[in-house]
Order: C-alpha cells, then sequence, then structure tokens
C-alpha cells in the first residue's frame, strides 16, 4: 500500500472504495437521439501548495486510467483488466468554504464542508498537501464498456482508479471507486450491514483454539475412549448466511466460537453470489469497521486494522508464511474480492486506538466462546483498559486515506431514493456508567452536523430519505434488574419478560397505550449531543425543516430492533440518572415498536403498503452485527438485512443470519 504521507503529487482522495461513484449507461444516454460520447463525473483533488492547476493537469496527463474487476478470486493482477484512459477535462480550485454561506445550496460544498471538518483539522493526513481541488473526469471508451458489461452478465462493473505516478514504481490505487451500471433504478436491491470489528487477532484467537484442540487429539493418538470425550466443534463447524434464524441450533449457535474476520469474508461470498445472479447491487457498512486500531496479535506486516480490513475487502493476504498458516485453514486466508460496491461509516470502535483483554469480564461471550475456550490466550502486547477506550479523531487517518475521506455524505439512486450518512462520534465519558458496561453511548452529532443533515434533506426535494448512521437514535435500558421491574409491572407472570412484550399491539393490552417512551429509557447507548433535535428533524418537527424522514438505518447494540417515530403532541419526561440523583429528560416523539418487517409480507397491494409506510413512518430498523454477539440482551447470531425496492417502493426488509452448515 502506498504511503500518501509521502511525497507531494497530487492525489485523488474521492472517490473511493467507501464511497464510490455510481454511473449508469440509462441516465446518460437516449439511444434513438443523442449517442452520448463519454461519461463523466467529478473528484475530488488533494496537492500541495506549491502545485499550480496547469502542474496538476500535467501530472495527471496520460497518467490516469480506470481498470475493471472482472473476477472475484485468482492472482490479484489477473482479476483485473486492461487499463483503459481516463481524462481531466476540467479543474478548479477550492477555497475554505462554509456551505451556509453560500447563495444557492449545492451537494458539492456539503461534501467539501465536510472534509474542511474532518480531514483537515489535521495537518499530515496526506502529509503537506492541503490545497483541494475539484476536477471532472471523462471516460470516453464507452464501447469497450458496453463489451465488458455484456461479457460479465451482471447488471454492473467496479472500476480501480489508478494514478502512473511519474519517477514512482507503485501506482496510486482508489480502489473499487467506480461502478458502472446498466439497469433501470426503479428496482434494485442492497444489504445494510453493521459491526464488523475487524482485527488481524481474531485471526489468531480461533487458530489458538484449533491448535488446543489439535494438540488435545495428537496427545491421545489412538486411543478412541479419550479421543471421544474431545469436543472437536471447532475444527469442523462451518456457516453460510440463510434468511432469518437457525432456530433449532440456537444453542450451538451461541457458543459457536465466531471469528468476526472470516463472517465478513462468508459476507463477501454471499454478496458475490448474489451480484453474479443480479440481486444485488450496493452495499452499507455502518461503522465498527475495525475493533481498534493498532494490532494487538498478528503479523506485523500490517500497520493497522484499517490495513487488515481493506485486504479482506480486496481478497489480498500478506504474511501467511505466519500463523495462521496459509495451508492450515482456509478460514483465515482472504478468498474473495467483493464484487459489489460499498458505502461505509464509521463506529465508535473505528476512532479507538488499543485492544481490550480477551479474558477480561464477559468479553468471551460476544466471540460466543466460554471461560475455558480463552483461557491461556493472551495478547502480545500489554492489556490496559484505561488505554482500551482511550478515542480521538486522529486514530482515522488510515480510513480517511485509503477508505474514505467523507464522515458525513449523501448519496442519490434513480429518481426517488437519497441515503444521508452520519457520523455518531466517539465513544462518550459523559456516559461513563455504560462505557464500563460494555454499553457505551457515543458522542452523537456536532453543530456543523445537524446543519449537513438540514441541507441534505433539503437537497432531497420529493425524494425519500433514508438516513444510514451507526449508533441508534433510541435505545431501551433493559439489565436484568429492568427486567424484573417490567415484568411486574407489565403483569407477566410464569415466563420470563420477551421484548414482544413491548410491540405497540401487546402494550395496549397492558398499560393502554402502544407509546414505549411512556415507560422505557430510550438513551441508552445512543447519542449523547443534540439527541432531541435530531428526533425532531426525523419526525419532521423541527422548527427549520418540516418533513419526515423515511427511515433510519443503524446498529451499534448488536441487536435486532425495529421502531416507529411519531411527532408528539405532548412530551414525556423520564429520568435519565440513577435514584439518588434524577436528572430528567424529555423525549421530544412518540416511540412504538414491532416487528413492522412483517407487515412487507402481510399488505399484498403495493398501493396499500405505500400508504401504509407514508402514514406510519419515519421508522429505525436497528439491525445486530455481522462480528460480536450480544452481551446484554437476546441472543441473535451475527448477521445483515436485505433490503429490496420494486417500482421505486421498499418491499422487503429481510434479516439474513449466520446457519451452522
Amino acid at each position: 500500500m502506498i504511503d500518501l504521507k509521502l511525497g507531494n503529487y497530487p492525489i485523488i482522495i474521492s472517490p473511493n472504495i467507501g464511497n464510490p461513484i455510481l454511473l449508469n449507461l440509462k441516465d446518460y444516454q437516449d439511444r434513438a437521439q443523442f449517442p452520448i460520447k463519454n461519461l463523466s463525473f467529478r473528484a475530488l483533488v488533494i496537492a500541495s501548495k506549491s502545485h499550480s492547476a496547469q502542474k496538476i493537469l500535467e501530472n495527471f496527463h496520460q497518467n490516469l486510467f480506470i481498470q475493471p474487476i472482472l473476477k472475484e478470486n485468482g492472482e490479484f493482477s489477473k482479476r483485473r483488466g486492461d487499463l483503459i484512459d481516463l481524462h481531466l477535462v476540467e479543474i478548479e480550485k477550492i477555497e475554505k468554504l462554509d456551505f451556509r454561506d453560500q447563495p444557492v445550496l449545492e451537494e458539492e460544498n456539503c461534501i467539501v464542508w465536510d472534509i474542511n471538518n474532518c480531514v483537515f483539522q489535521f495537518d499530515d493526513v496526506f502529509g503537506k498537501r492541503e490545497a483541494l481541488y475539484r476536477v471532472r473526469l471523462e471516460i470516453r471508451e464507452l464501447v469497450t464498456i458496453e463489451k465488458l458489461l455484456k461479457n460479465s452478465n451482471r447488471d454492473f462493473l467496479l472500476f480501480d482508479i489508478v494514478h502512473d505516478i511519474p519517477n514512482l514504481s507503485e501506482n496510486k490505487v482508489n480502489y473499487h471507486s467506480i461502478a458502472i451500471f446498466d439497469k433501470d433504478w426503479k428496482d434494485f436491491n442492497f444489504i445494510h450491514a453493521t459491526d464488523f470489528h475487524i482485527a488481524r487477532r481474531n485471526d489468531f484467537i480461533l487458530h489458538y483454539l484449533r491448535e488446543k484442540v489439535r494438540s488435545k487429539v495428537d496427545k491421545f493418538g489412538s486411543k478412541v475412549k479419550k479421543l471421544s470425550k474431545i469436543d472437536k466443534f471447532v475444527l469442523t463447524r462451518d456457516f453460510e448466511f440463510k434468511e432469518e434464524f437457525q432456530e433449532n441450533r440456537y444453542e450451538e449457535l451461541r457458543t459457536a466460537k465466531y471469528n468476526f474476520n472470516y463472517n465478513l469474508r462468508k459476507l463477501i461470498e454471499f454478496a458475490n453470489n448474489r451480484a453474479s445472479k443480479r440481486n444485488l447491487d450496493f452495499m452499507f457498512m455502518t461503522g465498527d469497521l475495525i475493533d481498534y486500531l493498532n494490532i494487538a496479535r498478528g503479523n506485523y506486516q500490517y500497520e493497522n486494522n484499517f490495513q487488515v480490513f481493506l485486504d479482506i475487502l480486496l481478497g489480498l493476504n500478506k504474511g501467511l508464511e505466519n500463523p495462521p498458516y496459509l495451508g492450515a485453514d482456509e478460514e483465515f486466508v482472504n478468498k474473495q474480492e467483493i464484487m459489489v460496491p460499498i458505502f461505509t461509516t464509521i463506529g465508535n470502535h473505528d476512532y479507538r486506538k488499543e485492544h481490550y483483554g480477551m479474558r477480561f469480564g464477559q468479553i468471551h461471550k460476544i466471540f460466543g466462546m466460554t471461560h475455558s475456550d480463552v483461557k491461556g490466550y493472551y495478547d502480545i502486547k500489554f492489556f490496559n483498559y484505561i488505554t482500551a477506550l482511550r478515542s480521538d479523531d486522529k486514530y482515522l487517518k488510515d480510513y480517511f486515506r485509503y477508505i474514505n475521506p467523507n464522515l458525513n455524505f449523501n448519496l442519490k439512486i434513480g429518481e426517488k431514493y437519497n441515503f444521508i450518512f452520519l457520523d455518531t462520534g466517539q465513544d462518550s465519558i459523559a456516559d461513563m456508567h455504560d462505557l464500563l458496561k460494555g454499553g457505551p453511548s457515543t458522542k452523537g452529532i456536532k453543530e456543523y452536523q445537524v446543519d449537513l443533515l438540514r441541507a441534505y434533506i433539503r437537497l432531497a426535494h420529493n425524494e425519500k430519505v433514508i438516513v444510514v448512521m451507526h449508533t441508534p437514535p433510541i435505545s431501551p435500558n433493559l439489565n436484568a434488574n429492568k427486567r424484573r421491574k417490567y415484568k411486574k409491572k407489565l403483569n407477566i407472570k410464569n415466563r420470563k419478560l420477551e421484548w414482544s412484550d413491548f410491540y405497540e399491539q401487546n402494550l395496549r393490552r397492558y398499560v393502554g397505550t402502544g407509546r414505549l417512551d411512556k415507560i422505557l429509557n430510550l438513551k441508552y447507548q445512543t447519542i449523547m449531543y443534540n439527541w432531541s433535535t435530531l428526533l425532531r428533524i426525523f419526525t419532521g418537527s423541527d422548527k427549520i425543516i418540516r418533513r419526515k424522514v423515511d427511515i433510519v438505518m443503524c446498529g451499534h447494540t448488536h441487536t435486532l430492533k425495529e421502531y416507529r417515530l411519531k411527532e408528539a403532541k405532548k412530551t414525556e419526561r423520564i429520568n435519565f440518572g440513577f435514584w439518588f440523583f434524577p436528572i430528567y429528560i424529555e423525549v421530544p416523539c412518540e416511540v412504538y415498536t414491532s416487528l413492522y418487517r412483517d407487515k412487507f409480507k402481510e399488505i399484498k397491494d403495493p398501493l396499500d403498503l405505500q400508504v401504509w409506510f407514508d402514514v406510519n413512518k419515519p421508522f429505525i430498523f436497528q439491525t445486530q452485527a455481522v462480528g460480536p454477539l450480544s452481551a446484554h440482551f437476546k441472543f441473535k447470531p451475527p448477521g445483515f438485512r436485505l433490503y429490496t425496492i420494486k417500482d421505486n417502493q421498499m418491499t422487503n426488509a429481510k434479516v439474513f443470519s449466520l446457519h451452522l452448515r
């Protein structure tokens, strides 16, 4: 991976793998009237102050290409096709700006304003480069593109942007930064996946467990009776993603010894399979991409876990002469490159620098392991719980360099859908009690993000607005004591309290209203700053933006929940503090919960579904993790959601989870 801190040559920073450009041949041409000659798009370039616009043009002239990704596996260079010329045709320098001062609100100004507030708060993300330019690039070999698409038998192809830098032996590559489609965007499918917690040590933990079992097998040799007593599950277990949950094997799944890296590899395999059948178009990855920044245990050819995450996506492997060995277990090998465009946001773990100890407290449970599983395992680096909680924006530097320079951005799909991505920030020490218990709230939405959100909603006009973020805007506190309290309050006898008891249709039987906010504290493991403002924006009760969003997609708590919000005529106050030190906060909207995804199955008529959806929005769809299990709530195996849009109407929000083969 080329070191972007060095040199002073100009760099294209956007688009990139975590925020690619989607181009559609159907949008650019009407063959009956105006056969087009090229595809064009805008990109952002960062350069040193000494470079003039002319110097940047010279640097890119005849040195800029796109390269198609034609296969998901095999030797990395042989997966790619021939280089295709990319032409830089316009350039303008962007002065530091505040989009709020612009006479005309434009999406491009919002993007730049976000970079000013993220990347440019540090001096060395891209070395000494700090001058920002907007360029227009053209792809002129459309016949070649059309042939590649036809031969691929897919709806789209991914392309890298390749910059052949003069006097450098290595090219600067923006992986997967362009996706060229040929489809009607009235119908599309996408995955929302969250909370991956990728770390190099995840492979080493599983390697350690397997070696423990293998050493026992070797020790007992041909002693059949003793061999029969050894639990060989970790050597043979394997997974596949399938719809809903494997109820008949829940206990096995609860302690299935998960390797979060392998879970992502299985998701890539699933996504590639669907894309090859033309029923998956893109994927959202909403935060906690990595578990922590620095390598705790593993080969040190990786500087940090953002690079480990990137190599899994690209199907690349480094240092496999070291454990986990290439020949020993395929679980540890990045075999497939992801073949769908992805859009990334970050979570609180992406801000963390150091690892946490595997044997600390109940940590083993989120890996689906027991105390005895991790007995004897140690991380080479010293574990300190205080440093494990250290968070800072500066730990995102490699994320900005190689994945996505924007923390807040939007994505328009077709004529009807507008997705707005929001960063929900670092761990909040204002909620230290929950942070130490492993259920942290995050700092939340800064003032400039509130302005950006309102701006993006304005720019959405009459399109459907879907907000994509890591931390949920509402989340209940349901520890063991709370469960006992609510079981008594709801007069439930002879069984455990279930989340379904809080469904609006059930809650009415107990307390005369379906409102969840009447009885539960919903400001747990959520955002600390601008919480009320955000909920008012979502429900259309904001004084500045008077329109409801459609859906909020989020993760963070590793649980599966669904809510709907409604503007409150009369708000409720709840005690957010402890019994001896009450702190009352106002919930600015009504909150309900149920299994709303089932409505897509129940309401068959598309028009009726649309009416029901519009009347009851906004919805919050919270998704369980691809990586860790929840240590606090009812167990759900790792998984994600798959959404289907038909004729511009959402028709499915299916849940997929890991099933044991």
